[in-house]
């Protein structure tokens, strides 16, 4: 297969997603390709009790020639401006949840002074377009999923509505 041939499918497989998504009335856009070749699909996540006001981002990273492996990267960026007093609540708070998190992981990006969830996932250069298409539906629910679990109390954490020691708390059966 020819990169020309892989990037066709990850276009039409993105494409696909972001009409879904649009026929779920769920903001999403997929955008031109960069300098790269590489498109973005961009999806706004409504809050509710369970899942925070987030962007999330979904891409399938630049694969050259030679390579075996392409990757599919998904991004949320569940707060995009942490108050400096929270830092260090927030990064015990991560470090907790990474702990019982079973795919990727959360973390502070402090060049963004974000909060973000990161899974990044594998998969065989010559993979065909079902599998590739499976992968990128299991990966995206499985960032959804972590999300949801665990979302709300990094964004509670970032507020000052809750502390590191209540989140471990949840974690070993004690409730605060």
């Amino acid at each position: 297969m020819t990169i020309k041939e892989l990037q066709d499918i990850r276009h039409n497989i993105l494409s696909e997603v972001e009409a879904d998504f649009v026929e779920e009335l769920v903001p999403a856009k997929l955008s031109d390709k960069d300098e790269n070749e590489v498109e973005v699909l961009g999806i706004i996540l409504s809050g509710s009790d369970e899942v925070p006001d987030s962007t999330g981002e979904f891409f399938f990273l630049p694969s050259k020639k030679d390579d075996e492996i392409q990757y599919f990267v998904n991004l949320i960026t569940l707060s995009d401006n942490i108050p400096e007093g929270n830092v260090g609540e927030l990064c015990a708070s991560v470090a907790a949840i990474n702990t019982y998190v079973l795919t990727g992981s959360f973390a502070v990006d402090f060049g963004a002074g974000s909060l973000v969830y990161k899974l990044v996932i594998p998969m065989a250069i010559d993979a065909d377009k079902e599998l590739i298409a499976d992968n990128v539906d299991l990966s995206m629910g499985l960032t959804f999923q972590a999300v949801t679990d665990y979302g709300y109390m990094l964004t509670e954490v970032c507020e000052g509505k809750r502390t590191a020691k209540s989140v471990i708390d949840l974690f070993v059966g004690q409730t605060e």
